[in-house]
């Protein structure tokens, strides 16, 4: 039998409150916990997405990689695991650049924090390879066509918001990554 999955219960801003909460098991009210979200970004500038399996919430639609910061772990811990998790991309967490913090509604309904990262990554020294149970496809578009695929039904909702909220961040990392 596999373990549940346990997070750091967190006030709003993100400071663990020293108990656990376990996925799928009613949360109390006031209680946030973290997702670790990753832009994954080629040394050439184009962005992976992967497409969710369709078991999963929101299924079958596209996204960029993330998941639940477990329980005793660091939000950049998470996104580098999470990383390596679903796509195979093995990255030290150092690489890893923090881009935001958003705090809202998660899609399951429960107060989430979002902690978002930028990873860049070179093609030829990586290997994609995608989690059984969690994503089925992926793609690599240039950042241009990455937004204009944002806009379509078949990519993940609270995602889009998100990034349409935060552009201006992605935008500036896109410049002076391509600049290079």
């Amino acid at each position: 039998m596999m373990a549940k999955e346990r997070w750091d219960a967190c006030d709003r801003e993100g400071n663990p409150l020293g108990y656990t909460v376990v996925r799928g098991e009613p949360v109390p009210e006031g209680v946030w916990h973290r997702v670790a979200e990753v832009l994954s970004i080629t040394t050439e500038g184009r962005v992976l997405i992967t497409k969710r399996h369709p078991d999963k919430p929101c299924g079958g639609f596209w996204e960029y990689t993330g998941g639940s910061v477990l329980a005793g772990e660091e939000p950049q811990a998470g996104a580098a695991r999470e990383l390596r998790e679903e796509t195979g991309i093995s990255l030290p967490e150092a690489a890893l650049h923090p881009l935001y913090v958003d705090a809202r509604p998660g899609i399951d309904g429960l107060n989430t924090i979002y902690c978002c990262f930028a990873a860049f990554f070179d093609p030829a020294e990586q290997t994609i390879r995608l989690q059984e149970g969690e994503t089925v496809d992926f793609r690599l578009l240039p950042y241009d066509q990455f937004k204009e695929f944002l806009f379509t039904e078949e990519f993940t909702d609270p995602i889009r918001r998100r990034f349409l909220d935060h552009q201006a961040v992605f935008d500036r990392l896109m410049e002076a990554h391509l600049k290079k």
